[in-house]
């Protein structure tokens, strides 16, 4: 071996002898620590962080929008639903639509994962053997259990399909005396003189929402916020019963007159 040689040898064996075993080759990326791009991301927390937290809240809950973990939603709402809803998003409301095929920014995969985390639903992510990308996500008592766990047996609660007839704001003004004006004031207006009551026969707030969400958020409440559920007693005169499916369909086309700048009383 020539003087030169070895003298280039004598350098590179101490660094050859530090490289730690196992490691990969310079130059050689690590698999593991490859980046992951948008579209093969399959953690929820990533997901609703990214997508849903803004408005739902850190938790799907005590956001601007209605929460999201919540187990009377979880339970009466339908996988068909959730899925319609985060792919199209609600028009005329500041819901957007998150499916790549409506311009947005989750593959069917993610809008599935979603889906069957809000549904509390296990499942699993099947990816394609050439390419390990996610392709499909099947229910499975063996997959990822949901994070926010599994809704209670909800079956007596009211439907949550809006209903397709509609409903009588007559009706539902009687409902509304009844079931919400303790709250929101007997015409929805609100608190008067200091009152701490929430005004929801505004412009503003009934051309954000749809008659959807409204019936959503009768059945549900808002249990973030302090507001009662349907069958909820609370601030509510003693002799109060549960509402009916179709007490609920009146009282949210009470609301939708509202919306159009009248009341059942004309005024």
């Amino acid at each position: 071996m020539t003087q030169r040689r070895w003298l280039v040898f004598s350098l590179l064996l101490p660094l050859t002898a530090a490289l730690p075993l196992g490691c990969d080759a310079p130059g050689k990326p690590n698999p593991a620590e490859r980046p992951v791009t948008p579209d093969q991301v399959v953690r929820f927390t990533e997901l609703f962080r990214t997508n849903c937290s803004g408005c739902h809240g850190a938790d799907g809950k005590l956001g601007p929008a209605p929460p999201l973990n919540d187990p009377l939603f979880r339970g009466i709402v339908s996988e068909a639903d959730l899925e319609h809803v985060i792919s199209a998003g609600r028009p005329g409301t500041p819901m957007p639509a998150f499916s790549l095929k409506n311009g947005g920014p989750l593959t069917a995969v993610q809008v599935q994962i979603l889906v069957k985390q809000i549904k509390g639903i296990p499942y699993e992510v099947v990816a394609t053997s050439e390419s390990g990308k996610p392709r499909k996500v099947v229910a499975s008592t063996k997959g990822t259990p949901p994070k926010w766990g599994t809704p209670p047996d909800v079956s007596a609660a009211p439907p949550y399909a809006l209903a397709k007839a509609g409903g009588d704001p007559k009706k539902g003004a009687h409902v509304f005396t009844r079931a919400c004006a303790g709250c929101h004031g007997q015409q929805g207006q609100g608190g008067e003189n200091g009152e701490s009551r929430l005004r929801i026969n505004d412009p503003a707030f009934l051309a954000l929402i749809s008659d959807q969400a409204l019936r959503r958020i009768v059945i549900t409440g808002r249990p973030d916020l302090g507001m009662p559920d349907y069958a909820d007693k609370s601030d509510r005169p003693g002799s109060f019963q549960p509402l009916t499916s179709e007490q609920i369909t009146n009282v949210v086309a009470l609301l939708a007159s509202w919306r159009e700048g009248s009341t059942a009383n004309g005024r």
